[in-house]
């Protein structure tokens, strides 16, 4: 059963393709687990991996039709773009969540895609739920239900609404069907409560990690395809893109560091022939930025500051800069390569000391040009740069005017 399974998810993974690229785009990225481990269809997010679990039967006798594997499928990506996974841990009840979550999910696929036991505002008549709402909305309105509705069950009085004890409410029958349903409903995204085991700082990274494999993929499906995405959706990654932008002109900033020590290296083309040979694919030579990042790690630096600086050295590297990454509080705990993705854990925490992350700079790694995040708060560093130096400030963090003696270029985000 595994073996046919997976030539199905192919499939639709091709469907996807040939219909919807942003779609197709996200899946592609996705590891598929098929088993027994969840009753449905769930994904899953840890250590930067995005992990679609599917269960045989489920698939097999429940979608049961490559439409509706289709639309299962779609259903848990857009659970992923629209930051579900992330968000859980901020509502009290989480099986009413599981509801909400996808009352806003399933109002951005095709009704034909999805099977008839889904989650629609149809069910919740005495509502009068708005279509398109956010997820707060949603969670609001059907836990004030579930509030006013266990009160009255229990023997409360009757309420804001002045509704009888017993009075037949479809809203009410239905939300507790979908909460009795354990495999239907939070069974189905019980993988999100991963989130609820890390600390703050692991959960900042692990999101800011998603949020860049979500930006890349709007930015590689920027064409006349994701016009044919719903208009809700549409408005969603509009605003998503906006709030991905850089601090600051990395593009033009590189430029400006010095280049004597850059590497160079060579990469096909199909866009410029070989001179030598007339053929495609020609080569382009390329210079690559060397760029040591120092990330201040001390205690006064919040956990939203490192979110900002993570965001921002992904952008450095997306212009093709070889970037190392020490993270230093008075001196460096750990350092590494950045490949686009966040680490696991950020280590540090005590107090603030500039000087080492600059000697290594000078005695070992030597790069092009050094970035230093930092929120500000310490003196100037006694030891001189031997490259050109940034300072990135936090937003929280210290004025551009507040740094005294400190060489090199400073800078604010914002």
């Amino acid at each position: 059963m595994i073996t046919k399974v997976a030539q199905e998810i192919d499939k639709v993974s091709s469907q996807l393709i040939l219909k919807e690229a942003f779609y197709a785009h996200f899946f592609s990225g996705i590891i598929k687990n098929i088993s027994e481990m969840l009753p449905t269809l769930a994904v899953e997010a840890r250590e930067n991996r995005i992990v679609l679990h599917v269960n045989p039967s489920f698939w097999t006798d429940v979608l049961k039709e490559q439409i509706f594997q289709y639309g299962g499928i779609k259903h848990e990506i857009l659970h992923i773009v629209l930051l579900h996974i992330i968000r859980y841990k901020e509502f009290s009840h989480h099986g009413i969540f599981n509801v909400a979550a996808d009352l806003v999910v399933n109002q951005l696929i095709d009704r034909k895609e999805l099977i008839k036991e889904a989650v629609f505002l149809e069910l919740f008549p005495e509502l009068n739920l708005r279509p398109f709402e956010s997820l707060n909305y949603y969670y609001e309105k059907l836990h004030s239900l579930y509030k006013h509705k266990t009160k009255e069950e229990q023997g409360g009085d009757k309420g804001e609404t002045g509704e009888g004890k017993g009075k037949p409410n479809t809203s009410w029958e239905n939300l507790k069907s979908f909460l009795q349903e354990d495999a239907l409903s939070q069974q189905q995204h019980a993988l999100w409560k991963y989130f609820e085991g890390l600390s703050s700082a692991e959960r900042e990274l692990l999101e800011e990690s998603i949020k860049q494999k979500i930006y890349e993929i709007i930015k590689r499906t920027r064409t006349k395809e994701f016009g044919k995405l719903p208009a809700g959706l549409q408005t969603y990654l509009n605003e998503f893109e906006k709030s991905m932008l850089p601090s600051v002109n990395w593009r033009r900033i590189l430029r400006l560091f010095a280049n004597s020590s850059a590497k160079t290296y060579i990469k096909n083309t199909l866009k410029r022939p070989s001179k030598r040979y007339g053929t495609t694919p020609g080569i382009k030579i390329k210079r690559r930025n060397k760029i040591l990042v120092a990330i201040d790690t001390s205690g006064s630096v919040a956990e939203d500051d490192l979110k900002e600086f993570f965001q921002e050295i992904y952008h450095i590297w997306r212009q093709g800069a070889e970037i190392l990454v020490v993270e230093c509080d008075t001196v460096i705990h750990q350092q590494y390569y950045y490949k686009g993705q966040n680490p696991k854990v950020v280590k540090g925490g005590g107090g603030t000391d500039f000087n080492a992350p600059i000697e290594f700079a000078n005695t070992k790694y030597k790069p092009d040009a050094i970035v230093y995040f930092t929120d500000g708060y310490c003196d100037a560093p006694k030891v001189k740069s031997r490259f050109p130096i940034m300072w990135l400030l936090s937003t929280a963090g210290a004025k551009e005017t507040d740094l005294k003696g400190f060489e090199g270029r400073i800078l604010k985000m914002n």
